[in-house]
């Protein structure tokens, strides 16, 4: 079995001041920190979980510049047999077009697989459209916010989805396939800093990302970048029980969620 899974380096900003630069053409995120995309995290856990059980192995694909590389590496400490660096330094913010680029890689380089696992989404633009668009393009079948892998035959998997409401269901899907992998299917396995540098040691082939654009075309254009705009203040009550509470009356009144 053949598992190939798409990796992405994202910049951890969650806790970070994003800056501006450029009057709005562009965010300066040289001083921020980079991580492997945490959707990213647990698709490669279930590939190496699932070969691990049925045997076969996993290759890792990250499709980024060449500190990209760092993804690679972690990925194969987790377990994965080999990981290809498809170079592109331009950041490519359209998932159709980063979807094209993996589907040309795929077929360029005959790479064949049972499976391919992605994120559900990424943590840097949230489309949460990769796989899917990825699945069009190969025309096989597609199953998205999976939770777990119940069956695997030799031509089909049986897979859970989270669907909303706190409902879930189970679906068969024919082999091969392309699974968007949802966070808390699995614990991820610690990776030591030791792992890693032992799997720098494993070689990562490289590729030209150029080589994979021709004829594709984006349908996004970054028109500009914006701050939120600044909400109002916490409003303070009254100290006096009985005022605060005439005035939170009065406050619901008004926003129409009392009468």
């Amino acid at each position: 079995m053949n598992i190939v899974v798409f990796t992405k380096r994202v910049a951890a900003a969650q806790e970070e001041e994003l800056k501006i630069v450029r009057d709005g053409e562009d965010l300066d995120i040289s001083k921020l920190p980079f991580k492997v995309n945490d959707w990213d995290n647990y698709a490669v856990e279930e590939a190496v979980k699932t070969v691990e059980k049925f045997g076969g192995q996993v290759t890792a694909i990250s499709l980024g510049d060449k500190e990209s590389d760092e993804v690679l590496r972690r990925s194969i400490a987790m377990g994965a047999k080999e990981g290809l660096l498809i170079r592109k330094d331009d950041p490519i913010f359209d998932p159709a077009v980063r979807a094209n680029v993996a589907f040309n890689f795929i077929k360029k380089h005959n790479i064949v697989f049972d499976a391919i696992f992605t994120g559900v989404q990424a943590e840097d633009d949230q489309f949460g459209v990769f796989g899917g668009y990825l699945a069009a393009l190969l025309k096989i079948p597609f199953a998205s916010m999976v939770i777990g892998i119940d069956e695997w035959k030799t031509d089909h998997v049986v897979v859970k989805r989270e669907l909303e409401g706190g409902m879930s269901e189970r679906v068969r899907i024919g082999i091969p396939c392309v699974l968007s992998i949802q966070t808390g299917i699995n614990e991820p396995r610690y990776v030591s800093i030791m792992g890693i540098r032992k799997a720098s040691q494993v070689e990562r082939k490289v590729f030209d990302g150029s080589e994979y654009m021709e004829n594709i075309r984006s349908s996004i254009e970054l028109l500009r970048w914006s701050y939120p705009p600044k909400k109002e203040g916490a409003k303070l009550l009254s100290a006096d029980i009985d005022s605060a509470c005439r005035e939170l009356l009065e406050i619901l009144k008004e926003k129409g969620v009392y009468q």
